[in-house]
């Protein structure tokens, strides 16, 4: 396989720490702002601040600078608006990230490296952002596991969208889309968690992006040049 396959790609310095401060609920400046609005963003906030969902309800209220009763005018429990935090941090970030490998990169299998690799490089630049996104996805994987299938749509769909960009130049050769787009999102999503949750040297987690990269564009038959 041609080596420059496999060369870095140059992106933005610090792109992914942008992702990561901007992966809330930001409404346009002077627009209205919802109740509902109003307490995810401050659901965000307390979970990167405590770092796990301990807080309360009423502390909840408090920061969103809404009524008790309005909570649960919005939401049944706080197991659901707890889904709904999670959903909106995770997936509410993939038209972001899309945005930026758009912007970082032209050739099809750059973008498609870039959409494998960008959670692993986004856990070395925010260490403490993906300890939180990755406690609060075990703990929902056991709770809710059809908020983790829905939250991991989003992915898998910007995936496929690069996954079949690259094969129409002729630069991979999947033999199933749709399955090869599915495994490759779980394995990147157990390398994340491996890295964060589980043993591991600072090697290691400064070369893993690098490797699921080679590992997944070996599976999906990259072009050797």
């Amino acid at each position: 396989m041609d080596p420059d396959r496999l060369a870095p790609v140059q992106v933005e310095p610090g792109w992914a720490g942008r992702i990561a401060r901007h992966a809330t609920v930001r409404p346009d400046a002077g627009s209205y702002v919802g109740p509902r609005t109003k307490l995810v963003t401050a659901g965000q906030q307390l979970l990167l601040e405590r770092g796990d969902t301990t807080y309360t309800i009423d502390e909840l209220v408090r920061r969103a600078h809404v009524a008790i009763k309005t909570f649960y005018r919005c939401f049944a429990n706080k197991e659901e608006f707890l889904k709904e935090v999670f959903m909106t941090s995770v997936a509410g970030a993939t038209p972001r990230i899309r945005e930026q490998i758009l912007s970082s990169a032209d050739d099809p299998l750059a973008r498609l490296r870039l959409a494998v690799t960008w959670p692993l490089e986004w856990r070395r630049e925010n260490g403490t952002v993906s300890r939180v996104i990755a406690k609060e996805h075990m703990r929902l994987a056991v709770t809710s596991p059809e908020t983790i299938a829905e939250t991991s749509r989003s992915y898998e769909a910007l995936l496929k969208e690069f996954v079949l960009a690259a094969q129409e130049e002729g630069q991979i050769r999947p033999a199933d889309v749709d399955w090869d787009v599915h495994i490759i999102t779980s394995v990147v999503t157990t390398s994340f968690h491996t890295m964060i949750l589980g043993p591991g040297e600072p090697g290691h987690h400064g070369a893993l992006a690098e490797n699921v990269w080679r590992f997944c564009l070996t599976a999906l038959h990259g072009d050797p040049g």
